[in-house]
């Protein structure tokens, strides 16, 4: 639904399109009675249960919003909410200036405006998830904004931070229980609303962690190839990597606390994580660094007591030092000397092997681990590929080229590797089972990663078959000509990479009858292919025949603008020898495909060809000779 500009919704006159949410379109709008702008909400009515819904939760949310923007200034007030035209809409306050996502799209932005976004930001929360008020006679206690993205996020013409869309997700003050695909966006979503469903304060604490992260860093600290694969990241549960520098550490460690994958570890509360940030941005002790220190502290009490037993500098050495310097000859004063040096290199001696111990025990547990995984790929135990690559993350974190990990790495890259080569050989093999872009997005997933783990010629080369057929997809599809370039380019990488193998070739072959509309090169290539090893099939002789039978269409029809010339034969003589070629090819694979359909379309096409041929052989161009290609286009046999 996009209405069009100029057009009234009950008294709003509609000026354009500012985006889409979920159901709703937003459009700027001009209030014809009172004479200032709105952003006007829209959903179109619909007798559907998810339309349904979502107008009985956005209902709900405008009165919530409307609640809200009066003890906080940031949330945008609600003017209007009802239903008109066949509409149900919300009119807000429209907000001039820049989204978050608008700003980052130039990079990373500063340490200091990046905190006091996000101090904003949950300052608002901190009000929404503490407001209590009644609504349908229920005691609603705290609301949800459910969304917190940088689209959401507003910088208003004064510089002020603005909240917008409480939307449909604020309503869960109602009802917690949230379809993930319905609302909110999977990088902002928490593990565990991923895994149940479940929204609540702590969710959008999470979000607030993932946008603060990007506006530092300028990445998302989740990042995959695909929504599944990052929305399996998330629900792994595996923590991502700190923000590199030059974040300062005590906001890096802000960030590891509040997008820690287990819930109690992060700031429970928005109050929590705006004072830490607060103190961050006046150069006080934040309340991470001090719990990361402790945990610190905690994990190694032995060799701390030890050091301030035997080092020179603690209190027992000191009180010696000053009993011996005080009642000693000077000829004394070696030994103790000699006996402090002794001290440290004993400590730094027994620090040394403290270290070693340990290292060479979270080496043994890392050996043993990776021998665990690779019994299991080998037992079949594990058999997803996706699942098993998670593994593998979860164990090499932070060592991932380890030779102890020789083996399970060998064992992970040959599952990923095996799975994405089932697609491309169903994709060469089977002419029942076609292949279609969500199979070539997950190969190219697998195949990424394994190139990441080992990287070789070969899965380098299958990657570029699998970017091959996503570009010719997208180039078929929408006819453009760069994604075509580009899905040639991929194949002819891979026949470099993969010099045996027909693969390629079969890519190639398709761009260039489908796309391309090239058909000396398409049979270039499936002879290459044939070359290689493979027997042409069914489908490809289909791909050929369809070539063929356009080609010779269009040669035919453009024979009509040399009509009398001496080059009118020859394109009448192509056309006909494309005509056979076509015929010959379907009645071979009929009734494959929809051969035998094409079968009488290419024989009454020949048919006008070849009589052509013959009147201008003859020098008898008949009055029914002019008459029978041009009533067999208006037939539409021609394209």
């Amino acid at each position: 639904m996009i209405l069009s500009a100029s057009r009234n919704v009950g008294k709003y006159l509609i000026r354009q399109k500012l985006g889409r949410g979920g159901m709703a379109d937003v459009y700027l709008a001009q209030d014809t009675e009172l004479g200032h702008q709105v952003a006007l909400k829209l959903i179109e009515h619909s007798p559907d249960i998810d339309t349904r819904d979502a107008i009985v939760a956005e209902r709900r949310g405008a009165e919530l919003q409307a609640r809200l923007a009066e003890i906080d200034p940031r949330v945008v007030r609600v003017y209007d909410c009802s239903d008109t035209d066949g509409y149900f809409f919300v009119a807000m306050e429209y907000i001039d200036g820049q989204d978050l996502a608008g700003l980052m799209d130039r990079g990373p932005l500063t340490v200091e405006f990046a905190a006091d976004v996000a101090i904003a930001v949950a300052e608002t929360l901190e009000h929404a998830h503490t407001l209590r008020i009644e609504l349908e006679g229920r005691d609603c206690c705290g609301i949800v904004h459910g969304d917190i993205k940088p689209k959401n996020i507003r910088i208003d013409a004064r510089g002020e931070v603005r909240v917008l869309d409480f939307g449909i997700a604020k309503a869960l003050s109602l009802s917690r229980k949230l379809t993930r695909n319905e609302f909110g966006s999977v990088p902002y979503a928490s593990p565990e609303r991923l895994e149940t469903g479940e929204v609540s304060a702590l969710s959008d604490l999470w979000s607030l962690a993932v946008m603060l992260y990007e506006m530092v860093t300028g990445l998302q600290p989740y990042q995959a190839g695909s929504t599944e694969t990052l929305e399996r990241m998330i629900r792994s549960k595996i923590a991502p990597p700190p923000a590199p520098d030059p974040c300062p550490e005590p906001l890096r460690r802000i960030m590891i606390k509040a997008i820690a994958p287990d819930p109690e570890a992060r700031y429970q509360s928005a109050r929590a994580f705006a004072n830490d940030l607060t103190a961050f941005r006046r150069g006080l002790p934040v309340l991470a660094m001090t719990e990361d220190l402790d945990a610190t502290r905690r994990t190694s009490p032995r060799i701390d007591d030890e050091t301030r037993r035997t080092s020179p500098l603690a209190a027992g050495v000191d009180d010696e030092t000053r009993r011996s310097t005080s009642a000693s000859a000077p000829a004394q004063r070696k030994p103790r000397v000699f006996s402090k040096f002794t001290k440290v290199v004993g400590v730094l001696a027994l620090a040394s092997v403290a270290y070693g111990v340990y290292a060479g025990i979270a080496d043994y547990l890392l050996y043993q681990h990776g021998r665990e995984l690779a019994r299991q790929i080998s037992a079949e135990q594990l058999t997803d590929p996706d699942q098993i690559y998670t593994r593998w993350t979860e164990l090499s974190k932070g060592n991932p080229s380890s030779l102890l990990l020789y083996g399970p790495r060998k064992a992970v890259k040959q599952k990923l590797v095996q799975a994405a080569s089932r697609t491309i050989a169903a994709y060469r093999n089977s002419e029942a089972q076609p292949v279609y872009q969500k199979d070539w997005e997950h190969t190219r997933t697998l195949l990424s990663e394994a190139l990441q783990m080992d990287p070789d010629d070969t899965v380098r080369g299958e990657l570029r078959i699998a970017d091959g057929h996503l570009a010719r997809i997208n180039g078929t599809t929408h006819k453009d000509p760069k994604a075509l370039g580009d899905a040639v380019e991929d194949f002819t990488e891979a026949q470099r990479l993969l010099p045996n193998s027909p693969d390629p070739e079969l890519g190639l072959a398709r761009v260039y009858v489908y796309g391309l509309k090239d058909m000396d090169k398409a049979s270039q290539a499936f002879q290459e292919a044939e070359r290689r090893g493979y027997q042409l099939g069914n489908r490809e002789k289909l791909f050929l025949a369809d070539g063929y039978l356009e080609r010779a269409d269009r040669t035919f029809w453009d024979s009509r603008n040399v009509k009398g010339l001496p080059q009118e034969k020859d394109q009448v003589q192509r056309s006909v020898e494309d005509y056979k070629r076509a015929l010959a090819l379907y009645q071979e694979i009929a009734p494959y495909g929809n051969a035998s359909a094409k079968i009488s379309r290419v024989q009454t096409s020949l048919e006008s060809a070849e009589y052509r041929l013959k009147e201008i052989e003859t020098g008898n161009s008949s009055p029914l000779g002019f008459l029978r290609p041009l009533l067999w286009r208006l037939r539409g046999v021609h394209r």
